[in-house]
């Protein structure tokens, strides 16, 4: 994404895994993208979620990064909203960021902490044991 616009991904968690899509050409990432005129963040990546996973998201939190916002939520269902754009070449649940990744680690890691971190409180604040796959 280029400097200055405004930008929203997700890191959408079923039980203990997390979603990550591979582009066509690039390698595995957050779904996420550039904000449309008028859309807030949240609204962004719960779109740019669908789009690209097939998948509804429930944001359950909002992470701030520099130039743009990481919504944390759940993975609602994994297969209410269609196939995945052509622009994606897979959709995976990883418990463990894989080694091929489109941005650095480090960019991942810290966010990926404090997203476990945000669904953990959530479920215990919703008195929710475990999430169940779907």
């Amino acid at each position: 994404m280029s400097a200055g616009e405004p930008f929203a991904y997700a890191i959408a968690f079923s039980g203990d895994e997390f979603v990550m899509v591979r582009h066509r050409g690039r390698a595995w990432e957050m779904p996420g993208g550039r904000l449309e005129p008028g859309e807030t963040h949240e609204q962004a990546a719960v779109r740019e979620f669908s789009e690209e996973t097939g998948m509804a998201l429930e944001p359950v939190g909002v992470l701030e990064v520099e130039g743009g916002k990481v919504i944390v939520g759940l993975v609602h269902s994994r297969c209410c909203c269609g196939k995945p754009s052509g622009e994606i070449a897979e959709v995976r649940m990883f418990s463990e960021l894989p080694r091929e990744l489109s941005f650095p680690l480090v960019e991942y890691q810290g966010m990926l902490v404090q997203a476990r971190k945000m669904v953990e409180s959530f479920k215990l604040a919703k008195n929710i044991v475990g999430l169940p796959r779907h």
